[in-house]
């Protein structure tokens, strides 16, 4: 390709990309505290489990309809300050607070107390999440950045999410004897006074780019509005792809992460939940290894390439995490040596590479907000993104009810699974399927839908070419418009 021909980036400094997924992060570390919702809506406000299930699932399609609602408006915010960083931090302090009142000031006030709150979170949660992919798509359209960005996303996530288990599982456990509401509150206060730093770090990161300028109008010089949101989904084949293997991950991902899930696995199946703490200590090197290797090989062949890599061998990964169970006596593990290799080796890999295809999904956002902008002119990388996770959270907030009916199956109706229970054939089939293998049949219809995915990295370099005349054209245009009023 010709120099003339190259497209002229809009790239971020180095430290700006290390520093703004701390903002992603934030969302990341709060669920792994709403993980443990089930458990403090059951033991602090005394719902049953499977109500608990249903409240946390109807809470989630909340969250949807609030994504494109929010979204729009942001898009259409326009303010001297920018926008990014007004969205972000209103985002952040409605989370925060409703954590705080969910886990720690309002035990015991009540299922109606419970509904509110939670639903509190989720408004602020969707601010968060709009503001961060607003920022991922303004901070670089370079496609060999752009997977840096999650690569640090991933990076701070799966330190900070195996730091958080290892806390629990051997710290406070310990400290308080299970799973219990004291437990989740001083949890609950860590990751809160966590956030608070991550967050002035992203407020830094992206001050820079967070300017009017970089936020071009539609060429109709209209506002974002509803229909452009249905017309983008309608339209937009990215995003409608994005939407399948996304969506479908996503719902295996919810199902596999709930803490009832986890808690069957290591605290029943296996037998030793303090062992889930040094398992996922040991799961971040090969987790950052395989992330920074597959961040690096998706921006160079393209996001499309890399994600039907490493979807394809967490599958296999998966599949033989099942056959390894079933065939060994699990309790060996973290006791017996050879057990405990094999076991670190597989679920690590298998993590790994899950971590992989989220940092490669993730890429593809801020990718088809610039395929939108080439199509139709219309530059609303937040309304992509709600659009994305209006139909994503619809899908994936199922995850909850799925576990929570499944464990009401095996006996646990009014309680939920505590390490030393009991480990069932029931127990331990019903965990397998919902560890690995709803994984592998999300990982299925993603290849599926991959297969008619347009943005290879030769169509998105077609894109910012595109892009770039518009942007030039366009500021050209408002430098006549400045010229003239001066002149008049």
């Amino acid at each position: 390709m010709s120099e003339n021909t190259t497209p002229q980036y809009s790239r971020a400094k180095t430290w700006q990309i290390m520093l703004w997924p701390a903002n992603t992060t934030i969302n990341n570390l709060m669920y792994v505290l709403i993980m443990f919702t089930s458990y403090i809506a059951v033991g602090g406000y005394g719902l049953a489990v499977a109500t608990a299930g249903v409240v946390m699932t109807y809470s989630r399609l909340f969250d949807g309809i609030t994504d494109p609602i929010i979204a729009v408006l942001t898009d259409r915010l326009d303010t001297k300050y920018g926008k990014i960083r007004i969205v972000m931090l209103t985002g952040f302090t409605i989370q925060m607070l409703a954590v705080l009142a969910l886990f720690v000031w309002g035990v015991g006030q009540g299922f109606l107390f419970f509904i509110i709150m939670y639903l509190i979170y989720f408004i602020g949660s969707t601010m968060s999440g709009i503001a961060t992919n607003t920022g991922n798509t303004v901070l670089t359209n370079d496609p060999k950045q752009r997977p840096k960005i999650y690569r640090w996303a991933m990076t701070y996530t799966t330190i900070l999410g195996a730091s958080s288990s290892f806390y629990l599982s051997k710290v406070l456990f310990s400290k308080y004897g299970g799973i219990t509401n004291e437990a989740l509150q001083e949890l609950c206060i860590t990751i809160v006074i966590v956030s608070a730093v991550l967050e002035i770090l992203a407020v830094i990161a992206i001050s820079e780019k967070d300017k009017p300028e970089n936020f071009p109008k539609k060429t109709s010089g209209k506002r974002v509005n509803f229909k452009d949101a249905w017309s983008l989904l309608r339209h937009n084949r990215g995003l409608q792809v994005l939407v399948i293997a996304g969506s479908s991950d996503k719902l295996a991902q919810q199902a596999a992460g709930q803490a009832a899930i986890t808690t069957i696995i290591f605290g029943i199946i296996i037998g030793h939940y303090e062992f889930m703490g040094t398992f996922k200590m040991i799961d971040i090197i090969p987790t950052l290894l395989v992330l920074f290797y597959a961040t690096h090989m998706a921006g160079k062949n393209g996001t499309k390439k890399a994600l039907i890599k490493w979807t394809t061998i967490s599958m296999c990964l998966a599949a033989a995490v099942i056959v390894f169970m079933a065939l060994i006596d699990p309790t060996q593990i973290s006791v017996a040596p050879v057990p405990t290799v094999i076991f670190v080796i597989l679920v690590s890999g298998f993590h790994a590479c899950m971590i992989a295809t989220a940092a490669c999904t993730g890429a593809m956002i801020p990718d088809i907000a610039d395929y939108e902008f080439d199509k139709t002119g219309n530059y609303m990388p937040g309304t992509v993104a709600a659009v994305y996770a209006f139909i994503d959270k619809a899908i994936s907030s199922f995850g909850a009810t799925i576990v929570a009916v499944s464990i009401a199956s095996i006996g646990y109706a009014t309680v939920q699974p505590q390490p030393g229970d009991a480990a069932t054939p029931a127990v331990f089939w019903m965990g397998m399927f919902m560890w690995m293998g709803l994984p592998i049949i999300g990982y299925i219809l993603s290849l599926i839908a991959l297969k008619f995915y347009p943005l290879d990295r030769e169509k998105m370099v077609e894109i910012q070419q595109n892009n770039q005349k518009y942007r030039v054209a366009s500021a050209s245009e408002a430098s006549v418009d400045n010229s003239k009023k001066i002149s008049g």
